[in-house]
């Protein structure tokens, strides 16, 4: 299994939403078609909209990408909260953090994928760097959880 940790703001939509014309979750549509060849890629809500919404309702959000929504990190910094699901699975083959706020994430080991935070996905360099990484991680040829 292969860990995504996604944020919402400025990563699926703009984080300064009302000052543009576009729609939450956006570029919702963008990650399921990078991932959609990928069936041991999961995804973990590191987002604060995880302190707001249960967990159905993050799945429901998720659209398409629910069905591989594994749960949310814990309550901490996002960087100790990830950290800390990372240790409770051993199993993961790889992970990609995807967030839009570098000091959320200072002096990290983890692997980080920083967008801009008005541009996020639809950032092609972005898509690009996901894709990379989609085929550079070994992966697993069953479905997990």
């Amino acid at each position: 299994m292969r860990l995504i940790f996604l944020d919402f703001d400025g990563v699926l939509h703009p984080l300064q939403h009302e000052h543009l014309p576009l729609e939450r979750f956006c570029w919702l549509s963008l990650l399921e078609a990078l991932v959609c060849d990928y069936p041991d890629v999961y995804v973990v809500v590191h987002s604060t909209w995880r302190y707001e919404y249960t967990e159905p309702e993050l799945r429901q959000m998720l659209g398409s990408l629910g069905r591989r929504f594994v749960g949310c990190a814990p309550r901490a910094p996002r960087q100790q909260a990830i950290e800390m699901v990372l240790q409770a699975n051993k199993g993961v083959r790889g992970h990609l953090v995807l967030d839009d706020d570098a000091r959320e994430f200072s002096g990290s080991s983890l692997n980080v994928l920083l967008l801009d935070p008005q541009r996020g996905l639809s950032d092609e360099t972005a898509q690009l760097a996901v894709q990379q990484w989609l085929q550079s991680t070994p992966s697993d040829n069953y479905p997990s959880p």
